[in-house]
C-alpha cells in the first residue's frame, strides 16, 4: 500500500513534464498571460454588471467597453506617437551636432578616451543586433505570430469572464479531497492579493506616466510628455523609471542647452515623484493588496531577474505573491509542528 502522505512517483513526473512544457512554451503561453492579467482587471465590472444582466451578456458589454476605449484612446494617442516620432527621428542630426559641439573639444583634449570610444563603435555588430531582433520576434514567422496571439487574446479573455471560475473548479477536481481546504484557502488569497496588485499596478502605472509628464512638460524637458509615457509604462517593472526615463530626460535636456543646476532640478523632481509613488501610491495602492514588503519586491526582481531576464522582472512580483501565500503556509505548518512547541 502506497503512503497516502506522499505523492506516487508517476503523479510527480507528470507534474514535473507539465511544469516544463508551461516553461518551454512560454512563447506561446504569452495570449494566456495578457489575458489572464485583463481578466483580473476587468473581472470585478463583470461580477457587478451579472447581477442585472446576467453572466454572458455582461462579459459581453465590458469587452465591447473595453475595447472602444482602448480605440478612443489608440485615436488620440495614435497620431501623437507618430508626430513624436518623426520629430525625434528628424531633430536627430541636431542632436548629433549638439553632441559633437559638447564633447568633441573634450576628446580632442583627451585622445585616449577618444580611441576608447572609437573602438567600443567599431565592436558594434549590425548583424547581432539583427540576430536579437530575431530572437524577440522578428521576422515574418514573428510578425505572424504575434497577429495570432492578438487576435487570440480578446477569445481568451471572453471565455476567462465567462467559465474563469468553472476551470479553477476543475482544477481544484484534481487535488485529493483532503487537500482541497487548504488549496481553497490558499487560491483565494492568492486570487485576492494577485488581483488587487494587478489593479493598483495599472493605477499606478497611469498615475505616474501623467505625473512625469506634467513635471517635465513644466520643466522644459524635450519630448516631455513621451518620456512621461514611457516612465508610466516602464513602471510594471518597479524602480525601472530610473533607467528608462530619467537619464533620457537628462540627455535630452543637457542636448538641449541646460544648465547643471537644470538638470539637477529635473533629477530632484523626478526622484520626488518617483518617491510619492513608493511611499503612497504603491503602498495604499497596491502593497496593501499584494502584502509584499518593499525588501520583498526587491529580493523578487533581483531573484527572477537574474534567472528568467526580462520575463523574469515583468512577472516577479506576481510570482513573488504566490510564493508568500505558500511560505505561509509552511510557517503555520512549522508553528503547529509539535517539534516547534512545547510539546517537544
Amino acid at each position: 500500500m502506497e503512503n497516502r502522505g506522499r505523492v506516487p512517483l508517476r503523479f510527480a513526473l507528470v507534474a514535473a513534464a507539465a511544469l516544463l512544457a508551461l516553461w518551454l512554451l512560454r512563447r506561446a503561453l504569452a495570449p494566456f498571460f495578457v489575458a489572464m492579467v485583463l481578466a483580473y482587471l476587468l473581472g470585478p465590472l463583470v461580477d457587478r454588471l451579472s447581477r442585472r444582466l446576467g453572466r454572458s451578456w455582461s462579459v459581453v458589454a465590458v469587452m465591447i467597453g473595453f475595447v472602444a476605449v482602448i480605440t478612443g484612446i489608440l485615436m488620440a494617442l495614435g497620431p501623437w506617437l507618430v508626430d513624436q516620432g518623426e520629430r525625434l527621428v528628424a531633430s536627430l542630426p541636431r542632436w548629433k551636432q549638439a553632441l559633437d559641439a559638447r564633447f568633441l573639444p573634450w576628446f580632442q583634449a583627451h585622445p585616449a578616451w577618444q580611441v576608447r570610444l572609437e573602438q567600443g563603435l567599431d565592436g558594434l555588430d549590425p548583424a547581432l543586433l539583427f540576430r536579437g531582433l530575431q530572437a524577440t520576434g522578428g521576422g515574418v514567422l514573428g510578425c505572424f505570430l504575434d497577429l495570432l496571439a492578438l487576435i487570440l487574446v480578446p477569445l481568451i479573455l471572453y471565455y476567462l469572464l465567462l467559465e474563469g471560475s468553472g476551470l479553477v473548479h476543475t482544477l481544484r477536481d484534481l487535488a485529493p479531497p483532503r487537500h482541497r481546504e487548504r488549496l481553497d484557502r490558499m487560491a483565494a488569497a492568492i486570487h485576492q492579493r494577485l488581483g488587487g496588485y494587478i489593479r493598483g499596478q495599472a493605477a499606478v502605472a497611469a498615475a505616474m506616466g501623467v505625473f512625469h509628464g506634467l513635471a517635465f512638460t513644466i520643466l522644459g524637458v524635450p519630448y516631455a510628455w513621451l518620456l512621461g509615457l514611457v516612465a508610466g509604462i516602464s513602471n510594471v517593472v518597479p524602480y525601472s523609471p530610473y533607467l528608462t526615463a530619467l537619464p533620457p530626460a537628462l540627455i535630452l535636456a543637457y542636448l538641449d542647452a541646460s544648465r547643471g543646476g537644470h538638470l539637477l532640478s529635473i533629477a530632484a523632481v523626478f526622484i520626488a515623484v518617483q518617491k510619492v509613488e513608493s511611499f503612497y501610491f504603491t503602498p495604499v495602492w497596491v502593497g496593501r493588496a499584494s502584502r509584499l514588503h518593499p525588501l520583498e519586491v526587491l529580493l523578487a526582481l533581483t531573484a527572477f531577474g537574474f534567472w528568467f531576464g526580462v520575463l523574469g522582472l515583468i512577472f516577479a512580483v506576481p510570482l513573488a505573491v504566490v510564493l508568500k501565500v505558500v511560505l505561509e503556509e509552511v510557517l503555520a505548518d512549522y508553528k503547529a509542528h509539535p517539534w516547534f512547541g512545547d510539546a517537544a
